[in-house]
C-alpha cells in the first residue's frame, strides 16, 4: 500500500454505503491542511445523484473527476466532493471489473481551487484528499488497485513551451498519430525526472518533470515521423534509464512510458507493466516442470538501475517456474516494462527462445505444447508457437 495514497480500512465504517455518510463542507469536519491525513466524519447521506453547484463561480467543462479500476473484481464507490461554495458532487455508482475499466463521474466542475474529495469502496476503504485544480492539472482519476485499495491520480498535461514539438525528421514519412509520453510514479517518494530524446545524436528535447506519487503527467505529442529514437531517463539522485523506441513506418506505437515503479526502480519503455501469460496444452498424463525466462537482449535497451546482467547474452527481467497438470492452462508472468524481449520456454527435457513484444499496441501471443513420453514421464522439449498482434 502506497503511504501516500491517504487510505484508510474502517471496520463497521460509518462511510458505509447502505445508510453511510459523508460530511458537508460547511459542518464541523474542516478539510485537511495536510492532505496525508485521512478524516471520517458524518453528516448527510451520501448516493444521491450527483449535484453540480454552478452558480459561483461559473463551471469549467475541463475540470471533472473519473473513477477507473484496476482491480479484477467489480466495485460499488461512494463519491462526494466539496469546497467553500458547498456540495459539488454527491454520488454511489458501481465500477465495472478491471482491468482497465473507467467510468466517468462529473464534469462541469468549477475552476482552479481546492476541493475536498472523499470516496469509500463498499469494502469501506476510503481516501479522503485535497485536489488542487490548477491549469495543468484539471482531472482527478480515483483509481481502485488490484489489491482494492483506493489511490488519487491527478492528470496533469504541461504546455512543454521549452521545446519545439512535435520533431520532425526530414524525409521520414508522418505518423498518423504522433505519439506523447506518460510519466507515472508509483513509489512512496516523489520524484524529480529529467527525460531526453535523440535522434540520430541530434538531442531534440530535455525536460524536467515533477513526478509525484499522486498525478500522471501527459506530455504533448512528441515526435511526428517514423524512426528509432533514444530516451534518457535520469533522477535527481543519480538513477537512470534508457530506451531505444522504435516507432515503425506502418504503424505507431502511441505510448512512451516513463515509471518510477513500486520499489523505487527508474524505468521507461514502449507499455506500462503488466502480467502477461502462455497458453499450456500438457498432453501427456502426468505433471510437467516448466519455466519462463523473460530476457531483454544485450543490444536491446540498458534496463535502468535494477538491472542485472547474464552470461547468456541478456538481461533477464522476469522468471516463473512452475508444476503443469495435464491439460490446458495458463501460465502467468510478470513483465517490467513495454518492451522487446525474448521469452525462453524451458522443461527438464529441452527449451526454445521466441521472440516477445510486450507493447502497447504491439504484443506477442504464444502457445505451448508438452508432449507426453512414452511411459508417461518427461517426454520432448516443449514445442512453441507464437503470434504477434500489432495495432493499424
Amino acid at each position: 500500500m502506497k503511504r501516500r495514497a491517504l487510505l484508510s480500512t474502517v471496520a463497521g465504517s460509518a462511510l458505509g454505503l447502505a445508510g453511510g455518510c459523508l460530511s458537508d463542507a460547511d459542518e464541523a469536519t474542516e478539510t485537511p491542511a495536510n492532505p496525508q491525513t485521512t478524516a471520517t466524519a458524518t453528516g448527510s447521506p451520501i448516493g444521491s445523484p450527483t449535484e453540480t453547484d454552478t452558480s459561483d463561480p461559473e463551471a469549467d467543462p475541463d475540470v471533472g473527476l473519473s473513477v477507473v479500476n484496476e482491480d479484477d473484481e467489480p466495485h460499488a464507490l461512494s463519491v462526494r466532493v466539496t469546497d467553500g461554495g458547498g456540495t459539488r458532487v454527491d454520488s454511489s455508482l458501481d465500477v465495472g471489473a478491471g482491468p482497465g475499466y473507467g467510468r466517468n463521474v462529473a464534469n462541469d466542475l468549477v475552476g482552479d481551487g481546492s476541493y475536498r474529495v472523499v470516496a469509500e469502496l463498499e469494502t469501506g476503504t476510503t481516501l479522503d484528499y485535497e485536489w488542487t485544480v490548477t491549469n495543468e492539472a484539471r482531472r482527478l482519476e480515483l483509481v481502485v488497485t488490484p489489491d482494492a485499495d483506493l489511490e488519487p491520480r491527478q492528470r496533469v498535461t504541461p504546455a512543454l513551451d521549452d521545446a519545439d514539438l512535435p520533431y520532425s525528421v526530414p524525409g521520414a514519412a508522418d505518423i498518423f498519430a504522433p505519439p506523447s509520453a506518460e510519466v507515472r510514479n508509483r513509489s512512496d517518494a516523489d520524484a524529480r525526472l529529467t527525460v531526453a530524446i535523440e535522434h540520430d545524436g541530434t538531442r531534440f528535447f530535455e525536460h524536467a518533470f515533477d513526478a509525484a506519487t499522486d498525478r500522471e503527467i501527459s506530455t504533448p505529442s512528441l515526435v511526428e515521423s517514423h524512426g528509432t529514437y533514444e530516451v534518457f531517463v535520469e533522477a535527481e539522485d543519480g538513477r537512470t534509464a534508457t530506451h531505444e523506441w522504435h516507432i515503425p513506418e506502418k504503424w505507431a506505437w502511441p505510448t512512451l512510458a516513463v515509471l518510477v515503479a513500486d520499489d523505487g526502480s527508474l524505468r521507461v519503455g514502449s507499455g506500462w507493466p503488466k502480467t502477461a501469460s502462455v497458453h499450456v496444452e500438457n498432453e501427456g498424463e502426468a505433471e510437467r516442470d516448466l519455466t519462463l525466462t523473460l530476457v531483454r537482449p544485450d543490444d536491446a535497451d540498458a534496463a535502468g538501475d535494477d538491472a542485472g546482467g547474464t552470461g547468456a547474452g541478456g538481461t533477464v527481467v522476469s522468471e516463473t517456474s512452475r508444476t503443469v497438470s495435464p491439460g490446458e492452462s495458463n501460465l502467468a508472468f510478470d513483465v517490467p516494462i513495454g518492451d522487446e524481449y525474448e521469452l525462453s520456454i524451458e522443461t527438464p527435457a529441452g527449451s526454445e527462445t521466441v521472440d516477445y513484444a510486450a507493447c502497447y499496441c504491439w504484443s506477442t501471443n504464444v502457445t505451448v505444447t508438452l508432449e507426453g513420453g512414452s511411459s508417461g514421464g518427461d517426454g520432448g522439449g516443449p514445442s512453441v508457437e507464437s503470434s504477434q498482434y500489432v495495432c493499424e
